[in-house]
């Protein structure tokens, strides 16, 4: 990327960038050096578009400018989990860097229309000791970065290891109790994503979600739920 693209990238999407996890810390001096030396590519998406096919080669890691993206799989039964999303300052693809297989894992889409910026793996190795000032900051951010969403699959996985459906609905309502920090509760997830993502049918899970209202455990109004029994739900929690 030309100086003048580096410099109109910066000036464009600062904010984004340093709101990254992957430059905590950095100023806009220091992208302008680190992508100085990076090959770079701004790709755009319509909504619904495909950012990447799962066991496809990867492109590099990627961070997201505007828009969002869902990350899914399939499980052995052909359906669909949602494993996460990502909006504008979130990365994906930093798990593979120092792959000697860098294939995508999942699929990735966009949900509406979005611009992503690819780091290449070998423009990234190459830039990484080019930029004396921030080496160390860049891997010290990608280290937190790939502890912290290993915590997000390892409550993934806690989800998949209830065995009724009404506990891990209780685990996944406790899970954002914890990160609203409020028992009055706003879903950041669709119906059809929750139950991806707790992995039980959408259509089961709206009887027991009901029979649970009618059980005086939850009040839903729309996309908020006030969680009556917030004990009964916390035994089930991630944490516990």
């Amino acid at each position: 990327m030309k100086a003048t693209q580096v410099s109109a990238l910066v000036s464009d999407y600062a904010s984004t960038l340093l709101a990254s996890p992957l430059f905590q810390g950095f100023t806009e001096e220091n992208l302008r050096n680190f992508f100085s030396h990076a090959e770079l590519l701004v790709k755009d998406y319509k909504k619904n578009d495909f950012v990447a096919l799962s066991g496809t080669p990867m492109e590099g890691l990627g961070i997201i400018l505007e828009g969002a993206l869902l990350i899914t799989r399939e499980n052995v039964m052909g359906q669909r989990v949602i494993m996460t999303e990502f909006y504008p300052s979130q990365m994906f693809g930093e798990a593979l860097i120092f792959s000697h297989q860098p294939l995508w894992p999942a699929t990735i889409k966009t949900t509406k229309a979005s611009k992503v910026l690819f780091i290449p793996i070998h423009a990234f190795l190459e830039a990484l000791p080019k930029c004396q000032a921030c080496q160390t900051t860049l891997l010290a951010n990608l280290l937190r970065d790939l502890s912290d969403k290993t915590l997000i699959l390892t409550r993934k996985v806690h989800y998949l290891t209830l065995k009724g459906m009404r506990q891990r609905i209780f685990a996944y309502l406790s899970d954002i109790y914890r990160q609203q920090g409020t028992t009055s509760i706003k879903l950041p997830h669709t119906r059809e994503q929750i139950a991806e993502i707790i992995n039980v049918s959408r259509t089961a899970m709206s009887r027991e979600m009901s029979r649970m209202e009618k059980e005086d455990l939850i009040e839903v109004s729309g996309k908020t739920i006030i969680l009556k029994d917030i004990d009964a739900m916390t035994d089930f929690d991630f944490n516990n």
